[in-house]
C-alpha cells in the first residue's frame, strides 16, 4: 500500500474543493488527447446485486476498485464520490448517500500510477483518501517539470485503455457498505459531475516552497467521464410460500399430501397426480399411523368416473379407492384423486408427525397398481405424506429426519403457517439436493442436513441416503447385517477396529443415538424376524417407537 503523507496545506485545500464543490482534475495536455475515464467495479462487474433476504439479515460488503483505463496525462486528481445523486440535505447542505458508507480507503498497490511510471509514483508529492466523506485526492509532483503540459512528454501518467494492466492496477480500493434493511432499488456509486475551483499552495518551508507555478488559483477545464458501480437490491418476495407438490422430471406419480393440524383436529389429506399419461384404471391403497382414525374418503376430481371407496376393514385390511374406466382419461397436474377425511387423536401433543402412506407389500389383492386401456401396468411412482401436530399457528417442518434406501428417490419437505419465502438448501448436494418446492432427492450414500429458512430462522431435516439397518448394501435387511453388526460390535468392544468405516454408522445406528452398539444389533435382529421370518410387515418407526415404550 502506498505509504501516507502527513497531510500538507497543500492536500487539505483538494480536499476542501472536492468535499464542497465536486469533482475534477488538473489541466491536462492537448484537448485531442483521450478523455480521461474512472470506471468503478466490483470483482469485475460494474452491476452488483443484492438478494432480498440477505440485505434482510444483515449489513453486506461490496468491494470497490477505481481503475483510470483511459488517462490523457494528469499531474493530479481529486475525486468526490457519491450514491445517486448525492442526496443533499436542502437544509444544512451535508451529503447523504441513502445510507449506504465507505470503509477502508487506499490507494491501490499496485496501483495504475506505478505501472504507468515504472514505480516513480511512490514519489507522489500527496495521496489521501478519506473513505467516510468518499473523498479521494492524488497529486504526483509540485516540480514545474512535471507539471500537466509536460506530463506526455515525461511519460510519467499518461496511457491508454490498450496497456495490459489497465483493468489489473487500480487506481484505488475501498468497501463499499449496504446496510441491513436498506429499501430495494438501484444505487450507484459514481463520481460527482459538477465543475469546481481548486485552490493550490504549498506548505512554508517545504522543500516544494520555491515552485511558484504551484500557487494561486486554476479551474479544471479536463474532460473526463465515469463508469459507474451499481448496486442492485431486489425486492423482497412477500408472497406467502405454498407447496405445489410438483417435482421436476419425476415421471408419473402420485403424492400424500402433507397437512399441519391441531390437537384433535379432522382434516382432509389430499391424493394428487402428476404427469399422467393417460389411465384407464387404478387401485390405491393406504397405510395409516395406527393413531390416526379415517373417518371416510372423498371422491376427486383428476377422473370424471367415480371410483368405489372402502374403508370397511372386513372387506379390506387396507382402505382403498379403486377406478376401472371405459377408455383412457389424463388427469391435469395435480389433480386430486381423493381426499382421506382423518382425526388427530385428542392426546396428541404439538410436534408429534404421523404417518399416511400408500400401502405397497400386495398381499391379500391389496396391489398398488395403474393401467392403460390396454391393461398393461404404468410405471408410476407413489410418494407418502404425513401430518404434523402444531399449535397456535407456529411455524412448523413436516419432517425431522428422511431415509431413503438408494439414489434418485424423492420424499417432500413441507413448512406450515409461514409469511414470506422459504429458501431450501440442502448442506451436501453430494448426498442429497433439494428443490425449491422442499422436494428432496437422494443423490449419493452418506448424511446430509436440509434446512428450510423464512423470516431469518431455520428449520432443519436430516436425510439418510441407505435403507436403515442395511449394512451390507444389498437392498434388504438380513441376517447378514445381523451379523454384520454383531462383529463390528464385538471387535470395536475389544478395542479393535470395526468391520465397517464412519460412513455406515448412519445406517446401521438404526436407533440414531450417534453410536453403534448391542442395542442396534438387537433392533436390526428384530427387524428382520418381524420382516423376513414373520412376515408381519412392521416399519423402523413402529419398532424403534415400541423400544422407547
Amino acid at each position: 500500500m502506498q505509504t501516507k503523507k502527513l497531510c500538507s496545506a497543500f492536500t487539505a485545500a483538494i480536499l476542501a474543493a472536492g468535499s464542497l464543490l465536486g469533482t475534477g482534475a488538473f489541466p491536462s495536455a492537448a484537448a485531442e488527447a483521450p478523455i480521461l475515464t474512472f470506471d468503478i467495479r466490483s470483482d469485475g462487474k460494474n452491476v452488483v446485486s443484492i438478494k432480498a433476504e440477505d440485505i434482510a439479515a444483515r449489513d453486506i460488503s461490496v468491494p470497490v476498485k477505481i481503475f483510470i483505463p483511459s488517462n490523457p496525462g494528469v499531474n493530479g486528481i481529486n475525486l468526490k464520490l457519491q450514491v445517486n445523486d448525492g442526496q443533499l440535505d436542502a437544509e444544512t447542505g451535508a451529503f447523504g448517500n441513502y445510507g449506504l458508507y465507505m470503509t477502508e480507503g487506499a490507494m491501490a498497490s499496485p496501483y495504475c500510477f506505478d505501472s504507468a511510471s515504472k514505480g516513480n509514483a511512490s514519489s507522489a508529492f500527496s495521496d489521501v483518501f478519506t473513505p467516510s466523506k468518499m473523498n479521494l485526492s492524488w497529486v504526483y509532483s509540485a516540480d514545474p517539470d512535471k507539471l500537466p503540459d509536460s506530463a506526455s512528454e515525461a511519460k510519467t501518467t499518461a496511457w491508454d485503455s490498450n496497456v495490459e494492466w489497465a483493468y489489473q492496477n487500480a487506481f484505488a480500493t475501498a468497501t463499499l457498505v449496504v446496510p441491513k434493511d436498506t429499501p430495494s432499488g438501484e444505487y450507484k456509486l459514481d463520481i460527482r459531475k459538477d465543475p469546481y475551483v481548486n485552490s493550490q499552495s504549498i506548505v512554508p518551508g517545504s522543500s516544494k516552497e520555491s515552485c511558484s507555478a504551484c500557487s494561486g488559483t486554476q479551474t479544471s477545464d479536463l474532460s473526463f467521464q465515469s463508469v459507474p458501480l451499481t448496486i442492485k437490491v431486489e425486492e423482497a418476495d412477500t408472497s406467502d410460500w405454498t407447496d405445489t407438490y410438483e417435482i421436476a422430471d419425476a415421471g408419473h406419480y402420485y403424492i400424500l399430501g402433507d397437512v399441519c393440524a391441531k390437537v384433535g383436529d379432522t382434516v382432509k389429506v389430499p391424493v394428487y397426480v402428476f404427469n399422467d399419461t393417460g389411465t384407464a384404471g387404478y387401485q390405491a391403497f393406504f397405510d395409516l399411523d395406527k393413531r390416526l382414525t379415517l373417518n371416510k374418503i372423498d371422491r376427486g376430481s383428476a377422473y370424471r368416473a367415480a371410483p368405489t371407496i372402502n374403508i370397511d376393514p372386513e372387506k379390506t385390511p387396507y382402505p382403498s379407492t379403486v377406478y376401472a374406466g371405459s377408455d383412457t382419461m389424463q388427469a391435469e397436474d395435480g389433480g386430486i384423486l381423493c381426499y382421506l377425511n382423518i382425526t388427530v387423536p385428542s392426546d396428541a401433543k404439538a410436534g408429534e408427525i404421523y404417518k399416511t402412506a400408500f400401502y405397497h407389500e400386495g398381499q391379500n389383492g391389496c396391489d398398488l397398481k395403474v393401467v392403460d386401456i390396454d391393461g398393461e401396468k404404468l410405471d408410476v411412482a407413489f410418494y407418502d405424506g404425513s401430518i404434523t401436530i402444531v399449535a397456535d399457528d407456529q411455524t412448523s417442518i413436516n419432517r425431522s429426519s428422511v431415509s431413503l434406501s438408494g439414489a434418485d428417490q424423492y420424499a417432500n419437505l413441507t413448512l406450515f403457517n409461514v409469511t414470506g419465502p422459504v429458501e431450501w438448501k440442502s448442506e451436501d448436494p453430494s448426498v442429497a439436493t433439494v428443490d425449491r418446492n422442499g422436494f428432496v432427492k437422494s443423490v449419493g450414500f452418506g448424511t446430509t442436513k436440509v434446512t428450510a429458512t423464512n423470516n431469518g430462522k431455520e428449520y432443519s431435516c436430516d436425510v439418510i441416503v441407505g435403507l436403515l439397518g442395511d449394512i451390507d448394501r444389498n437392498g434388504e435387511v438380513s441376517i447378514v447385517d445381523v451379523q454384520i453388526g454383531l462383529k463390528h460390535y464385538v471387535e470395536t468392544f475389544a478395542g479393535n477396529p470395526g468391520v465397517f468405516g464412519d460412513e455406515l454408522l448412519p445406517i446401521a445406528d438404526v436407533d440414531a443415538n450417534g453410536t453403534f452398539d448391542v442395542a442396534d444389533v438387537q433392533l436390526t435382529l428384530m427387524y428382520y424376524v418381524n420382516n423376513t421370518v414373520s412376515k408381519k410387515n412392521i416399519t423402523w418407526e413402529q419398532l424403534l417407537s415400541g423400544s422407547k415404550t
